[in-house]
């Protein structure tokens, strides 16, 4: 069995003046991480000094117990004593389990308070968005003091290419204009960045000099979304702002299987456009397979090779969670 390492700590300090008496200082300190049965990750410490102050010496106790729960949460205790004042107690708890929403509130008192019913009461709540971060704290002790303040934390990036709000960067670091074609909602990095109504994003603070990469969370895409071009590979100069744009497609997603009026599947490779915009939305794989993107309602597509033509009336609904349905290709002649 290994026991945990006991951390300690000790220091003694010795001054002397010229003009005054010397005097010596003290502090020792014990902490400690251990589990008790299904509770992991305990911590406590236990801090003792003695100090010269305004000719007398005083002495100083601290204690502090952590109790982690599951899923970035954690509660903590603490005690204090200095020289012939009352102690102070305090009560705390932390919860960071959503990333985008963290919080936490404390109570503390001195004995004297405490037995006048005066405890003070603190909380405070922080909230990450695309488009900035919202700070609330409030306290307030009985009979004594209210406070309650709030703040939001951003930056505005303007260029000819459109604009977004997004979470703070300094003028000094660079960052990077992300244009997703006018679609709304994509995700890059994470969920702190997304674009906005007119398919603009703004990833903040990136490193000058350094390359960095960006990457479309392609597992939380908007219904009807795909994006061909999802890493993105910048290195910028300092305060410069980037700009990247995303071969975004909106609509229907289909897996189907082309087959011609013969039986026969078109050849391997040709392309699949939209009869009305001439836009590619697929190509043909191995025996008539497709993966089709972008289909808009009541479209047409239309295949070419060689000297045959034929065209598909594909249905107006993706099918991704589904089987791969039979999509006829009838001759155009």
């Amino acid at each position: 069995m290994i026991l945990p390492a006991l951390n300690t700590y000790l220091n003694v300090t010795r001054n002397t003046y010229w003009d005054n008496s010397s005097n010596t200082n003290y502090s020792f300190s014990l902490s400690r991480n251990f589990d008790i049965g299904t509770l992991r990750g305990l911590s406590a410490s236990l801090a003792l000094s003695r100090v010269h102050w305004d000719d007398s010496d005083e002495n100083q106790i601290y204690f502090s117990f952590t109790l982690p729960l599951e899923q970035s949460r954690n509660i903590m205790y603490s005690y204090q004593r200095s020289g012939g004042d009352s102690a102070s107690h305090m009560a705390s708890y932390y919860d960071s389990s959503d990333r985008n929403n963290t919080w936490n509130m404390s109570a503390s008192t001195t004995e004297e308070d405490l037995r006048q019913g005066e405890p003070s009461l603190r909380g405070g709540y922080q909230h990450y968005s695309p488009y900035g971060r919202l700070n609330l704290s409030g306290s307030a002790q009985p009979n004594q003091y209210r406070s309650l303040s709030a703040g939001w934390n951003g930056s505005l990036t303007a260029t000819r290419h459109g604009m977004a709000l997004h979470d703070y960067s300094p003028a000094d670091n660079a960052r990077m204009m992300i244009d997703a074609n006018g679609v709304a909602g994509v995700e890059v990095n994470s969920s702190r960045t997304r674009t906005n109504a007119f398919g603009i994003a703004v990833a903040p603070s990136l490193n000058n000099y350094i390359t960095s990469t960006l990457r479309v969370n392609s597992n939380n895409l908007p219904d009807g979304v795909d994006i061909e071009n999802s890493v993105i590979r910048t290195t910028l100069t300092e305060g410069a702002i980037g700009y990247s744009k995303l071969n975004a497609t909106t609509g229907y997603q289909i897996v189907g299987i082309v087959r011609q009026d013969n039986g026969q599947y078109p050849p391997l490779g040709v392309s699949i456009v939209d009869k009305a915009s001439g836009k590619e939305v697929g190509l043909v794989a191995e025996e008539g397979f497709v993966y089709l993107s972008g289909i808009q309602e009541n479209s047409t597509l239309r295949l070419n090779w060689s000297d045959k033509t034929c065209e598909i009336t594909p249905p107006n609904q993706s099918n991704l969670s589904g089987k791969a349905i039979l999509l006829p290709c009838n001759t155009v002649h």
